[in-house]
C-alpha cells in the first residue's frame, strides 16, 4: 500500500497550486465586485445629476417659449424693425436700358 504513495506528493501539489490560484481570482474577483458597485453607484449620481440639468432645460426653453409667444414680443418686434429699416433692393430700368442701346445700334447702322 505504501509503495504508491510516492503519487500523493505531486497530487498533492497540483492541489496546492489550484487552491492558490483558486484563492489569486476569488480576491480579484472581489475586488472587481467591488469596483463595479462602487461604478454603479457613481453612475447613478450621474444619471441624477443630468436628470436634474435636463430638468432645468427643459424649464428654461418653456419660459423662452412663453416669453417669445406672448403678445408684448409682438409688440417689440416692430419697433426694433423700426429703428433700422431694412436695406432695399434697387431694380434699374432695364426697357430705359434697352431703348438708349437700340437708339445707339440704329445710330451707328445709319452712319
Amino acid at each position: 500500500m505504501w509503495t504508491f504513495s510516492w503519487v500523493l506528493i505531486p497530487i498533492a501539489a497540483i492541489l496546492a497550486g489550484m487552491r492558490s490560484e483558486w484563492l489569486k481570482f476569488k480576491k480579484e474577483q472581489a475586488k472587481l465586485g467591488s469596483a463595479a458597485f462602487n461604478l454603479e453607484a457613481s453612475l447613478d449620481e450621474v444619471t441624477k445629476c443630468l436628470e436634474a440639468q435636463n430638468q432645468a432645460l427643459v424649464e428654461r426653453i418653456q419660459n423662452l417659449e412663453a416669453i417669445v409667444t406672448s403678445a408684448e414680443w409682438d409688440r417689440m418686434a416692430p419697433m426694433e424693425s423700426a429703428a433700422e429699416p431694412e436695406p432695399q433692393i434697387v431694380i434699374p430700368d432695364l426697357q430705359e436700358e434697352n431703348r438708349e442701346e437700340a437708339a445707339r445700334l440704329a445710330q451707328r447702322l445709319r452712319s
